[in-house]
C-alpha cells in the first residue's frame, strides 16, 4: 500500500523532527544562465509517469534536502494529482492543459499532499489549512487512514507557532506540543501568509502548493508543474532536489521527453525559447514519435483537429 511504503521510506532516512540532521553548509551553487532554450538530443528521464513515482521521489527529495541543512521548502505539484489514499486516485494526466479539477478534488488532492508529508515527518508536524471547516474536513480524512502518530491541524499561521489546541493532534497523544511545532507545513499558502512564513527554531517549515512565487529563501525540493508557461498549453517542468530543472514535452504516445536541463530554474523566457525550439524542430526521427505532440502556443490550432 503507497501510506505503508512512504512511512517506511521516512523511518528510513530519519526525518522525525527530534532527528533533524544539525544545520550544514548548503551545497546549493550558483550556475551560469539556464540553456533550456538550446535543445540538443532529447533523451528520456527519470521524469515521475505514475502518483507512486511522485510520492517516493518527493520522499526522497525532502530527505536530501534536509540532509544539507536546508529548512525552508517548498513543494509544488499538479492541483489534482492524486495518489489513492483516501479513495479513487481517479485519471490524471501529467502536463495535461484541459482538465481542470473540481472544487472537490482540489481539495482531496489537497488532503493527500498533506498526508504524505505528515507521514515523511510520522506525523510529527503541524499543518496548516486554509480555514477551520478545511480543518474539520481534514480531520475526518485523516482519522480513517489512522496514523499512529497523528499530525496537529491548524486553520492559521499564528496558531500554528503559539503551539497547543487546534487540530486533533493533541486527542492523539502528544502531536499538538513539542516536535509536532517544529515543523510547519502551509497547504496552499496565499501571498501575505509567504510573507509570514518562518522556519520555527531547530525545526523546518515547508509550503505546500503555493498560490503564489515563494520567497527565494524557500529550496525549490520537489516542483511538478503543467503548462508552466502562461503562453502554451502543454509541456512540464520539474525539478527534484538536489537535481538539475529539466523541461519535457508529451509526444503523441503520452509518453514526457525532457528536451532542456538547467542548473537553476529557468525564466518565462527562457522557457518560451526551449518550447519554441521543440516545436521547430523538424528532425524527423522526433517527429515520428511526435516529440511536441501536447505542446502548443495558445490560440494556436490543434493539428489533431
Amino acid at each position: 500500500m503507497l501510506a505503508t511504503y512512504f512511512l517506511i521510506s521516512a523511518s528510513a532516512f530519519g526525518l522525525a523532527p527530534s532527528r533533524l540532521p544539525p544545520r550544514a553548509a548548503s551545497t546549493t551553487t550558483r550556475a551560469t544562465r539556464p540553456r533550456c532554450g538550446a535543445v540538443g538530443s532529447a533523451s528520456q528521464s527519470v521524469l515521475p509517469t505514475a502518483p507512486k513515482d511522485v510520492a517516493e521521489g518527493l520522499s526522497v527529495a525532502i530527505s536530501a534536502a534536509l540532509a544539507v541543512g536546508e529548512r525552508q521548502l517548498h513543494i509544488t505539484l499538479p492541483p489534482n494529482m492524486r495518489f489513492g489514499i483516501f479513495g479513487d486516485p481517479g485519471k490524471v494526466t501529467i502536463g495535461s492543459p484541459d482538465s481542470p479539477p473540481t472544487v472537490a478534488e482540489l481539495q482531496r488532492a489537497e488532503f493527500e499532499l498533506a498526508y504524505l508529508v505528515a507521514e515523511t515527518f510520522r506525523g510529527e508536524c503541524t499543518l496548516v489549512l486554509e480555514s477551520q471547516a478545511a480543518v474539520k474536513a481534514a480531520e475526518r480524512e485523516f482519522a480513517r487512514k489512522g496514523l499512529p502518530t497523528r499530525p496537529r491541524l491548524v486553520s492559521s499561521l499564528s496558531k500554528a507557532y503559539k503551539g497547543g489546541g487546534g487540530g486533533f493532534g493533541g486527542a492523539a497523544g502528544g502531536a499538538a506540543g513539542g516536535d509536532a511545532g517544529r515543523v510547519v507545513a502551509v497547504l496552499r499558502p496565499s501571498a501575505a501568509q509567504l510573507k509570514k512564513a518562518v522556519c520555527p527554531e531547530g525545526g523546518a517549515v515547508l509550503l505546500l502548493n503555493p498560490q503564489a512565487p515563494p520567497p527565494a529563501r524557500f529550496a525549490p525540493t520537489y516542483v511538478l508543474l503543467d503548462n508552466p508557461h502562461p503562453d502554451w498549453q502543454g509541456g512540464l517542468l520539474f525539478r527534484a532536489f538536489p537535481g538539475d530543472w529539466a523541461l519535457a514535452a508529451a509526444g503523441f504516445g503520452g509518453a514526457l521527453t525532457v528536451h532542456g536541463r538547467a542548473a537553476e530554474r529557468p525564466s518565462l523566457p527562457d522557457i518560451d525559447r526551449g518550447f519554441q525550439a521543440v516545436r521547430d524542430d523538424n528532425n524527423p526521427f522526433s517527429r515520428a514519435v511526435g516529440a511536441a505532440a501536447a505542446l502548443r502556443r495558445r490560440g494556436e490550432p490543434d493539428e489533431a483537429e
